[in-house]
């Protein structure tokens, strides 16, 4: 907290003293390292601040994780193993992701001022500065001073890799609660796909007809099992929706600010790429491919949510509902009328987090192109 504090207010300050005489390259550079604390600063109080968080994780970790729920069939045990694959393969992608951008976004400035010779044993000639990844308003001359510029260096390391932990954690966290409620409407799904049917089966031919009727119907025994497994099927279903709804609640305003700083940063870089010069696409084109490339990432991960749970009421349908008694059409009947919209994680309680606003995003995005 006391970092991201002093990054803000150290980058104001640097704007506010030097926003006269700086290009409008190094302003919007500034402005999006400005508008990525910003995003950091909300996850710190919307999150870590957050009873409400710890209680979200701790029944993801305890109680809805597959691991707890892997032995209850072959299907559950599947379905456990390849999220598991699938969310060991998405943290190894993300932190190779994670360190490639630190890299770039700190050796870029790095190159350049090799590049121009400020590393020359003879120091820097002329008006010429140090380049830095980060620009903050320090009591010491960090762009002319060698000493204190290798500190400053340093420093920006340290926060560049603070930041990027604090973007793509959360973001792996995040990702790995939507595998693995997308594994359990999968279990649900299946359950309901392979819903046990009556065990007699009766066929007749009508009167003046050669058309062979089958008639099927639970018996008094088998109904009592069907109303005992639709009950646990609708309990199911209500611990997931349960849980979503309360992940959108904590989670909603850390991703209203995420997509206002995707909408605010991919209109700045795509603005700051638009110069067409070398300098600008070495600096940006990197970066703004990395955060669209997160934004759309993050929409698809959300979006299999909802492509997932709009099946059920296909599903629910399909149940052998004919069979059943009038009790137990009741129940499925009340099961249809609880799965006929699809689940949506909502920003905010506002926007739907899926492909939707991403495509929203990236139209406003690309019209500053």
């Amino acid at each position: 907290m006391a970092v991201c504090l002093s990054t803000v207010v150290g980058g104001v300050m640097y704007v506010m003293l030097h926003k006269k005489s700086m290009t409008f390259f190094e302003l919007g550079h500034l402005y999006i390292s400005l508008l990525m604390t910003f995003v950091i600063f909300s996850r710190i109080t919307t999150l870590c601040f957050s009873d409400e968080y710890v209680v979200v994780a701790r029944n993801f970790l305890e109680k809805l994780h597959l691991f707890f729920y892997k032995d209850r069939s072959e299907y559950s045990m599947q379905t456990h193993k390849q999220v598991h694959r699938i969310a060991h393969l998405f943290t190894m992608y993300l932190v190779i992701q994670m360190l490639a951008g630190l890299f770039l976004f700190n050796v870029t400035p790095m190159y350049n001022n090799y590049s121009a010779g400020n590393y020359a044993s003879g120091g820097l000639k002329g008006n010429a500065t140090y380049e830095h990844a980060l620009y903050f308003s320090y009591p010491f001359n960090a762009s002319g001073d060698l000493k204190w510029y290798i500190f400053a260096n340093i420093l920006h390391w340290f926060m560049s890799y603070d930041t990027a932990t604090w973007f793509c954690v959360h973001d792996c966290f995040l990702s790995l609660m939507v595998f693995h409620i997308w594994g359990h409407f999968k279990i649900l799904l299946y359950n309901l796909e392979n819903f046990p049917r009556p065990a007699n089966r009766t066929s007749f031919i009508p009167d003046n007809s050669n058309t062979t009727l089958t008639y099927e119907m639970y018996t008094q025994n088998e109904q009592k099992n069907v109303g005992v497994k639709l009950g646990e099927l609708i309990n199911y279903h209500r611990d997931i929706i349960s849980f979503t709804d309360k992940m959108s609640e904590v989670f909603g305003p850390m991703l209203f600010a995420y997509y206002g700083f995707h909408q605010a940063s991919g209109c700045l870089l795509l603005l700051e790429c638009s110069q067409m010069t070398a300098a600008a696409l070495t600096r940006y084109l990197p970066l703004t491919i990395i955060l669209f490339q997160q934004l759309i990432q993050l929409s698809i991960i959300f979006e299999l949510i909802g492509s997932i749970s709009d099946r059920l009421k296909f599903a629910v349908y399909g149940l052998p509902w004919e069979s059943m008694d009038k009790k137990n059409r009741r129940t499925v009947a009340f099961f249809l009328m609880n799965v006929q919209e699809p689940v949506h994680v909502k920003a905010l309680g506002l926007a739907d987090v899926g492909v939707t606003s991403m495509t929203a995003i990236l139209k406003t995005s690309f019209s500053y192109f």
